[in-house]
């Protein structure tokens, strides 16, 4: 026998002739065409108001062709998706032919007609849609009235109000609530400030006046450490300014202003602790002030940086006519720095209430006249510890 030789083979000898994409679809619709031509065997196993399943077509195919070979490529997807088309096809078509022209009659709509190409009819057609865009034009002109005048007026509701058994006690009830609002107004036009935090003039009660009892020895005394007059300012007395008043400006963290409180020092308690107060709030020097502790039930605790590191060295005290155990809102710092305060500053409080202390203890150097509300706001931001919930700053301070 002869050995079988094997050679290499040509990839050309290998290709098959597929039809294309489009050859194959035109084929699909020819097998679909020549199926729908049996009219009679259509119409027996098709239905006629639905597209068929794949089970219908399998039986019509089996009938038309039988068991040929020829049946075995009509069965495939590519013509049932065909067949489908064709179906769809036929069942718009008689959709349309036993479809009825209906009109639909509306007031507001023109009419449709049945012969759309009779001239009478579409010069009709033409006067009603004038009609709509006319009263569009009424209806858009009504609604930009009513939005300029906020629809006071015209208003849509035609039915008139029904009196009910409740309805004389509630005008009743609504004629009182008017009166008492009117004598409220009338009562806060008439209302005045104990605080204006923004005007520089500031006017005193009877309560919160500053002190000025002083004798002529005591101004002679201390005639040095009280400021000198400002230029566009009022002059002071003596005695007014052997007490000075300044005032503080308090915010949190420089956002959100809180208000102003106003103290009054004493000259005579600690003179130059005093005259670098008014120096201080003289210059408008915010960042010479800083309050560092707050403590709710005790006081709050600042911190003065004098301009010059040795202004407080040499300084003299003596003691308060204040009262801690009586008043609240006062000035003090401890006796033990009543010769020297440690690194030049001075640290001071200012009480949120009574205290029992003897004035052996506490140099008290003054007192706050005006803005103790003020003050209960600083207290809501202390702690058990002192450290502040939010920082209170400075942020203006004078000589009233």
């Amino acid at each position: 026998m002869k050995e079988l030789r094997w050679r290499a083979k040509d990839f050309s000898e290998f290709t098959f002739h597929l039809p294309s994409e489009r050859v194959a679809t035109m084929r699909a619709n020819k097998l679909a065409n020549e199926l729908l031509r049996h009219s009679l065997l259509s119409r027996k196993y098709l239905p006629k108001s639905r597209l068929p399943r794949y089970n219908e077509f399998r039986q019509l195919v089996q009938a038309v062709h039988g068991n040929s070979s020829k049946a075995s490529e009509v069965l495939s997807l590519r013509v049932f998706h065909s067949l489908k088309e064709l179906c769809s096809e036929q069942i718009k078509r008689q959709n349309v032919k036993h479809a009825r022209l209906t009109t639909i009659q509306s007031r507001l709509s023109p009419e449709i007609h049945r012969t759309a190409v009779h001239v009478r009819n579409k010069y009709n057609d033409l006067i009603d849609m004038q009609d709509i865009y006319r009263k569009n034009l009424l209806l858009l002109n009504r609604i930009n009235a009513i939005k300029r005048i906020k629809g006071t007026i015209d208003c849509f509701n035609r039915t008139p109000i029904i009196a009910t058994p409740k309805r004389r006690s509630l005008d009743l009830k609504a004629e009182a609530l008017k009166r008492e609002n009117k004598l409220i107004g009338c009562r806060l036009l008439t209302a005045t400030s104990k605080v204006d935090s923004r005007n520089s003039r500031f006017h005193w009660t009877e309560h919160d006046r500053p002190e000025s009892n002083a004798s002529v020895d005591v101004l002679e005394k201390y005639s040095s450490y009280m400021p000198l007059p400002q230029p566009n300012k009022r002059l002071h007395t003596d005695k007014e300014l052997l007490r000075p008043v300044i005032y503080f400006d308090l915010a949190e963290r420089q956002k959100r202003f809180l208000g102003r409180i106003c103290i009054q020092l004493y000259t005579e308690v600690s003179p130059e602790v005093v005259l670098e107060f008014v120096r201080l709030a003289t210059d408008n020097d915010v960042q010479a002030h800083k309050f560092t502790h707050i403590f709710p039930d005790l006081w709050m605790r600042g911190e003065l940086q004098p301009q010059a590191r040795d202004a407080l060295e040499n300084h003299h005290s003596r003691c308060s006519t204040l009262d801690a155990r009586k008043l609240k809102g006062l000035l003090s710092y401890s006796w033990r720095h009543v010769k020297r305060f440690p690194k030049g500053a001075l640290v001071y409080t200012i009480t949120f209430k009574k205290l029992s202390v003897t004035p052996l203890r506490r140099v008290i150097f003054g007192r706050v006249l005006s803005g103790m509300r003020m003050l209960e706001v600083c207290r809501e931001f202390g702690t058990k510890g002192g450290k502040p919930r939010k920082p209170i700053v400075v942020v203006k301070c004078g000589l009233l």
